[in-house]
């Protein structure tokens, strides 16, 4: 394949067993198939040893593009959020605090009582007070 005008490399390259990807598209395919793979796995799916190693790869030539044309330091405002915070979700760490236990003891209470958390460390309000309530009454 020919360099076009000589100066950048073709944007993908199909070799037998693999491909080659230019540092510049690593990034923003990275981002898409770590966001499409947290949205599997949160399904309950697995990923695949080879692909989890392919997206580590993938990851590793994003951060030395990024590092080599000068924009490795990143700062939250590039980082999105990977689910909004709702003012209604309480963490693990205020639901136990609002109980007066331990994180693990607090996701077992919840666990006796059938709540289940309404995102990976994240319960509803609601839950939580039903949860304060009935451990006083108890």
């Amino acid at each position: 394949m020919g360099v076009p005008n000589g100066s950048e490399p073709p944007p993908a390259v199909i070799t037998a067993g693999g491909a080659f990807l230019p540092g510049s598209v690593c990034e923003p395919l990275w981002r898409v198939l770590r966001a499409e793979l947290a949205r599997h796995r949160a399904d309950g799916g697995r990923v695949r040893p080879d692909v989890a190693a392919a997206l580590d790869t993938l990851r590793a030539a994003a951060m030395a593009h990024l590092s080599a044309s000068g924009h490795a330091a990143r700062t939250l405002a590039d980082i999105g959020a990977s689910s909004p915070r709702d003012k209604a979700l309480l963490t693990t760490g205020e639901m136990a605090t609002a109980l007066g236990v331990c994180d693990r003891h607090a996701r077992r209470l919840a666990a006796t009582e059938r709540i289940a958390p309404a995102a990976r460390g994240l319960w509803r309000a609601d839950d939580v007070a039903a949860l304060v309530a009935a451990r006083r009454k108890g």
